[in-house]
This record gives C-alpha cells, sequence and structure tokens, in this order.
C-alpha cells in the first residue's frame, strides 16, 4: 500500500533536489526520506530519479508524477496548516555577504512573528552550493553562478570609490597621473591578496596595471572603512558603505570615477522555490522603490 508520506517525500526531493535537503524541509532523516523515495519507485515500478553525486535529477516518469500530485499534496498541505496553527512561524535562511547584509538587507527584513530569519554568512560560491543542497532559502550573491536549476534577480548594483582619511591633505592633486602617483607613497589596504576588485579599477580608472602590495589585509569591508577613517591608509569601498561615512567627514572622497566601476549583485533562488512565500517576501522587499536600488 503506498503511503502518502511516500508521495510527500518524493515531492520535496524534487523540490529541492537532494535528499538532505528534502530531509530537513520534512523534518525527517536521510534514510528515512530515501526509504519513502524507494518504496514509491517500488510500488509504482519504475524509477522517479536519477541518483547523480550531488543531484536527485527526475525522470520523465517522475516529473509526469510531479505535476498529476503536486496540486494533491499542497491542497492537503494547505488544509493542514489552516486547521493547526494558522500563526505558526516560517523559517526563512538566506546566505549573503556579511557587510551588505548588515548595511542593506537587515532593516529591510519585516519584523514579524510569522517569520524567523537564519542568516549565515560566507563567499558567493559556497551560499550557492549550500542552496543547492537545500540548506538555504535564497542567496545574495555577488555573482551569478550558472545553474539550469537557478534564478537570478538583480536587486543592486554597486558602485565603487577611492577613499582615503579625512587626515590626509589632498588638494594638490590636480589630475589622474597626479593623483595615481601619489597613491603609490601611500599604504593600501585590501579586502585580500588577489585585490580583484582594486585591480580592475585601477585598470579602469587610471589605465595602469596595479603593482601594490597591501599594507594591511581585512577580509571585513566595514574594517577596511574603520582602518582608513584612523588614517591608516586608503583603499577603494563600495558606495552604500561609504557615502554615510563621506558625508559625515568619516572618509574623504578621493575619486568617484566618471566612468564607474560597478558590480551586480543578485538574488538567487531554486526556480522551483519561485513562487514560495520566502522568495516573494525577499524579492518584494529587496526590490520595492526605497529600499536596495536596482
Amino acid at each position: 500500500m503506498v503511503s502518502l508520506e511516500w508521495y510527500r517525500s518524493f515531492v520535496e526531493v524534487y523540490r529541492v533536489g537532494t535528499v538532505s535537503g528534502a530531509a530537513q524541509v520534512l523534518h525527517l532523516t536521510q534514510p528515512a526520506v530515501s526509504q519513502h523515495v524507494a518504496g514509491l519507485e517500488s510500488a509504482l515500478d519504475y524509477p522517479l530519479f536519477q541518483r547523480m553525486p550531488r543531484r536527485m535529477v527526475p525522470t520523465e516518469a517522475g516529473k509526469r508524477l510531479y505535476t498529476e500530485v503536486i496540486a494533491a499534496i499542497e491542497r492537503l498541505e494547505s488544509i493542514t496548516a489552516k486547521t493547526t496553527t494558522i500563526d505558526a512561524p516560517k523559517i526563512l535562511r538566506i546566505g549573503t555577504p556579511q557587510e551588505f547584509f548588515a548595511e542593506m538587507v537587515l532593516h529591510r527584513l519585516p519584523q514579524s512573528f510569522q517569520w524567523l530569519y537564519r542568516i549565515h554568512f560566507g563567499l558567493t560560491g559556497d551560499a550557492i552550493a549550500e542552496l543547492l543542497e537545500g540548506r538555504l532559502d535564497a542567496v545574495i550573491a555577488t555573482q551569478k553562478i550558472a545553474r539550469t536549476d537557478l534564478e537570478y534577480q538583480l536587486i543592486y548594483e554597486e558602485s565603487f570609490w577611492l577613499v582615503t582619511s579625512p587626515r590626509l591633505e589632498i588638494s594638490f592633486l590636480s589630475n589622474l597621473p597626479q593623483l595615481e602617483e601619489y597613491l603609490r607613497t601611500q599604504p593600501l589596504i585590501a579586502y585580500g591578496e588577489d585585490l580583484p576588485i582594486i585591480r580592475r579599477f585601477w585598470r579602469v580608472v587610471f589605465g595602469k596595471r596595479l603593482d601594490m602590495v597591501p599594507r594591511i589585509v581585512l577580509p571585513d569591508l566595514r574594517l577596511i572603512q574603520k582602518a582608513i577613517t584612523l588614517g591608516n591608509g586608503f583603499s577603494v569601498l563600495p558606495d552604500y558603505l561609504c557615502e554615510r561615512a563621506i558625508n559625515s567627514g568619516e572618509l574623504q572622497l578621493l575619486l568617484k570615477p566618471t566612468d564607474a566601476v560597478t558590480n551586480q549583485i543578485w538574488l538567487a533562488y531554486r526556480k522551483s522555490e519561485r513562487e514560495s512565500q520566502s522568495v516573494q517576501l525577499l524579492l518584494n522587499e529587496l526590490s520595492r522603490k526605497g529600499a536596495v536600488k536596482p
């Protein structure tokens, strides 16, 4: 006899793409979810998934079954939700760069008892892997990693500015070559040893390759801002982080390029979850006028 739980496990594996991710959603063990899917395949007498190293890929039969049962499963889930705890909070798990989240996203999250937020800081590549495994619901990504099962929505385009300490006298600098030559005598503060943004900034703005070694490496943009304020050197920072500090006098703007050096920031989520409440919440809050500018 086929159990309803077998169908629920099948649907979640189909949605998330992994047994481990489905198990987390269903609050079951991985072996239990695997047994449910195997039991359903045995009862139907055809495979529903191809077992790949990191993904469960639905077969054509699996796709047909999903189409046939999903409406009934969602209807049963909605009835269960209405007859149990209507106000039960939903968990929203977000992977994100720490600085962007702190400056641009945290104050946009609805302060509602309907949502519980679980924030995971880290690099985009690692966060996307967690998203694909079903351990995150969405990722704020600084790059697009091509995957057919993911969608990206642009939420912000950051511009990079050259900034230094307000203690530094720069009034004698009158042109770009003079500024570039002068900066080579000053200590550079960077996010990492490889300097990807600063090198691109130098190439675009000054038309030269950068061969400087950073004096200080700080893997936190807000700490870089603090170090510059204290007079430790100069750096290239995103506009959302330094604009307020420049206006308040904590930082001094060396250069806001006419030909802007920019980087796009995206909200990434699984295609199968595009209509979910968690994804729609983030899209609404991060895309609405006056929030995070597109």
